[in-house]
């Protein structure tokens, strides 16, 4: 039977050391690698206005949920923080230069995180070391909104917000019929309006012109206001003369009406027979304006022919063809020809050449035409010289 050797309880004690120590080195060993310890990262420098509250290095940056580095230093600038971000190297030619940056959380109360975000048209080029981004958005956090509310809970009166409440609270209690109804009568206006909804975009456009031109008068209706404030002004310092005058026009009135009164039935028998007068001026104004004005340029003309310059008149002599004679009783005139007047034909020019033409009425049983060309008849030269006087 053999004998076993008892080993030394130092060499017991040594052995249990080392073990510990193993276990403890391996245990060190196995967190600094989750950690990252022993990986070699790339900086990417993040600006943001804020980083909240619940911001603290080591936090995620994940792009599409894979974690593809984490937040190295928190440094607050003039305009906001500064993030170092410590990015995986082997996931930054899957980044693009201009990535969009998120700080959120996942909770209310959770930790944050940078969330990376692909842009619709990504760049070229990728993130290196030492590029820069910006965060698009901060989460807003619930410190933030109880503060905003506290500000306007300060800066509104509780008991006239109470009374608002109350009054609203009265106004709103058993008339939700009423109310339904009154949002069901709005949605049917809203439907009635709806296909005229390009009218009323055009009369909006047609007003923002017709506004505009209103703006460029504007300076001058103003001064037209100052004018009839200047005009105001002036007639009360004046007020007293105005009543003076008001005064003395209605004793003028009442002396015209002594006067007038009187003879009121012989002006109105007047005017009343000056009535047909009146209207044969009216109709014959234009042949009589045109005759006024005829009459004045043509006593211009014969100035010179009555010795104006010369104290000499000027005479023209001449032949003119011979007229048909009169016969009797052909020749004897109508007196109901009529026509409206006219200024036609150069008649309101004297120093026109054109012929006037004859106006020709219902004269005579045969109307008299004068013969504008020259006739040879001989024997009316001896009627004339030997034969006895015509007659009529």
């Amino acid at each position: 039977m053999s004998q076993r050797t008892e080993r030394p309880a130092w060499a017991k004690k040594i052995a249990a050391t080392v073990m510990v120590l193993s276990l403890v080195l391996v245990c060190a060993l196995a967190s600094l690698q989750f950690l990252g310890s022993f990986g070699t990262t790339v900086p990417v420098t993040l600006t943001a206005d804020r980083a909240g509250l619940v911001m603290s290095p080591d936090a995620k940056v994940r792009l599409r949920g894979v974690v593809v580095g984490r937040v190295g230093e928190i440094n607050k600038s003039s305009d906001g923080v500064k993030l170092v971000l410590n990015m995986n190297p082997d996931q930054l030619e899957y980044i693009p230069a201009n990535v969009h940056a998120d700080i959120k959380s996942n909770t209310v109360f959770g930790a944050k995180s940078v969330n990376l975000e692909i842009p619709e048209d990504p760049s070229d080029q990728t993130l290196h070391s030492g590029s820069a981004i910006a965060a698009d958005h901060v989460v807003v956090e619930l410190n933030t909104l109880y503060q905003r509310l506290v500000d306007v809970l300060a800066a509104v009166q509780p008991e006239k917000l109470n009374a608002t409440i109350g009054a609203i609270h009265t106004a709103l209690v058993g008339r939700g019929d009423q109310i339904g109804q009154g949002f069901a009568d709005l949605s049917v206006l809203l439907g009635k309006v709806n296909p005229h909804l390009d009218e009323l975009s055009r009369d909006i456009e047609a007003a923002a012109v017709v506004t505009n031109v209103y703006a460029d008068v504007m300076p001058d209706l103003l001064k037209i206001v100052d004018n009839f404030t200047a005009t105001g002004n002036t007639l009360v310092d004046k007020s007293s003369d105005l009543d003076a005058l008001l005064v003395n026009v209605t004793g003028m009135a009442d002396t015209i009406n002594g006067v007038i009164a009187p003879s009121k039935a012989d002006i109105i028998s007047t005017l009343a027979n000056l009535n047909p007068t009146a209207a044969l001026l009216g109709y014959q104004a234009p042949g009589l304006a045109c005759f006024i004005t005829a009459t004045a340029s043509a006593g211009q003309k014969a100035l010179p022919v009555f010795g104006i310059d010369d104290a000499r008149v000027h005479l023209n002599a001449g032949l003119l063809p011979g007229k048909e004679p009169y016969r009797y009783p052909e020749d004897l005139p109508k007196v109901n020809v009529d026509g409206p007047p006219t200024c036609e034909y150069g008649l309101s020019d004297p120093s026109s050449r054109e012929h006037a033409g004859f106006y020709v009425g219902d004269n005579a049983a045969f109307p008299y035409q004068p013969r504008t060309t020259p006739k040879l008849d001989p024997s009316k030269l001896f009627d004339v010289m030997f034969g006895p006087a015509p007659r009529g």
